[in-house]
Parts: structure tokens; sequence; C-alpha cells
């Protein structure tokens, strides 16, 4: 009401001070009368309010829609900025980053320093030599076992023993450089950041294209026990520190020898030490 009367006193005073013929616009009828007149005045005065309270409505939504687009646009940008940072740092990585396959290396407790990283060091077990059951294959056991329910007494089971180095009748001096007879054996799991992992028996070189992650010589257990694996023992080993000198067997391993007939000789050689090389590409 308080805008209407200020509207209607403006209208008088305007009413006053010109005439009514060089107030109104050439197109509108002709006010009749002084009332005519301020209704005119009042009608344009309130649709100019009207139109004003719209035009401040429309430019506060504009400034809404405004500030959601500019939050929306913040988020992106630092999403960008997250995902480059994040970029970057895998490239500052680079050959620490590994997402290849893993292999073990038998003897060592390290991994070779071509791109592959340790993912554990630990003791080469297996089933013992004589077991008629069990398994064939060596394991690799980490250091730092962990359990679930247990109890600590033999019973009917698979047993799990440690293994020992058998190079028996050999100079193991011209094979190592030092004398590991009936020293146990650790072991390491390596990964590398390449995508293939072969173990080629009979080679202590990698073909063309592939990188040597260690060679050394192809091991087993004897022929007279129970078959176990081929697995590639690292030409220069180790012994398992704090381990036992004494001939406790388990897993054992042995030198594996070419025997002629009807393997293919030559190129293999009867009785020659078959050796081995872990490459991967």
């Amino acid at each position: 009401m308080l805008i209407y009367w200020h509207h209607l006193l403006l209208a008088s005073a305007i009413f006053g001070a010109i005439s009514t013929e060089s107030v109104l616009n050439a197109d509108e009828p002709v006010c009749t009368s002084r009332y005519d007149y301020e209704y005119k005045v009042m009608k344009q005065l309130v649709n100019l309010d009207i139109h004003q309270d719209q035009s401040r409505d429309e430019i506060q939504n504009l400034k809404t829609e405004l500030g959601k687009v500019t939050d929306a646009l913040e988020q992106t940008s630092q999403t960008l900025r997250d995902l480059r940072s994040k970029f970057e740092l895998l490239e500052e990585q680079g050959s620490s980053y590994h997402s290849g396959p893993t292999y073990i290396r038998w003897g060592r407790t390290t991994c070779p320093g071509n791109g592959s990283e340790i993912v554990y060091k630990g003791f080469a077990a297996g089933s013992h030599y004589s077991s008629r059951g069990g398994a064939s294959t060596y394991l690799c056991l980490p250091e730092d076992p962990t359990w679930n329910r247990y109890e600590d007494k033999p019973q009917d089971s698979g047993k799990v023993w440690g293994a020992e180095y058998e190079f028996l009748y050999r100079n193991q001096q011209n094979f190592f450089g030092k004398d590991l007879g009936q020293q146990d054996v650790p072991c390491c799991v390596c990964s590398t950041s390449r995508t293939s992992v072969l173990m080629i028996p009979g080679r202590n070189l990698c073909y063309s294209g592939w990188t040597l992650e260690y060679d050394g010589y192809l091991t087993s257990g004897h022929d007279s026990h129970h078959a176990t694996e081929f697995v590639c023992l690292d030409g220069h080993p180790e012994a398992l520190k704090g381990g036992s000198k004494t001939n406790s067997n388990g897993k054992l391993f042995y030198f594996t020898e070419a025997q002629c007939d009807p393997l293919k000789c030559p190129p293999y050689v009867t009785g020659r030490e078959l050796t081995c090389a872990v490459c991967s590409k």
C-alpha cells in the first residue's frame, strides 16, 4: 500500500507539472479526466515495478546457475589436478613400478637388480625325498608364516621338510667356488616389470629379445627317489644362515645330467651337468 500511495503522489505531481497531452504517449488514447490520467500513470508505474521484480529474479536465478557451473568446473579442475599428480608419480617411480609375473630364485635371498623386486625370501622345502606320497614340487616357504587353527602334535598328514644341497661325489669348488654339501637351501620370490617369464633348461643364456633374470644349474631329486620337478638353482647359491650342516635329508637338490639315447647327442653329452636360465620379456 505504501508503494501504491507513493506512486499516486508521484502521479499527482506529474499531473500538476505538465499537461496531459505532453505526458501521454501519442499512440495511447487521450485521457478525458485527471482520474483517467492518474490511473494511466499508475498502471505504467506498476508495470514498471513488475518488470523490475522479474528482472531481479531472473538475474538472481542466473547468478545461482552460474555458481553451480563454477563449482562443477572447480571440482573438475581438482579431479584433473589429482589425476595429473598420480600420473607424474607413476612416471617418477619408473622401473620401481611392477605389475608383471613372479618367479622363484632358488638358492638365493635377493633378486637381480634388473627391473625386478623381491616379494619375499624364505626357505626351500617340500616332501621328504623318500615319501611315497606327498607332493613332488619344491616350495619356497616365507620366513614369516601366519597361522589359523592348529594342534601342535604330529598326526596323519602330508609333511613339509626343509631342503638340502646333495652335490655328492663332485668337486663343488669347481662349480660354485665353495662347498655346499648338506647345507640348507634358501630361496626368494621375485616380481619383474616385464610381462613374461620363462625357465630355459639346457642353456645359461637367454635368446635374443629376452632379459636374463638369473642363470645356474638344472636340479631335481635323485633318479632313485620319488619323482620331483625340475627347478633352476642359481649358479652362485647361498647356504641358509642358521641352517643345519648335518645330513638331515628332507627335500633334496641334485644336479641333473644329460643321458643320451634317446636324448639327442650331440648336441647333448651323456653325464654332463645341465645348465638353465630364467628369462623375462
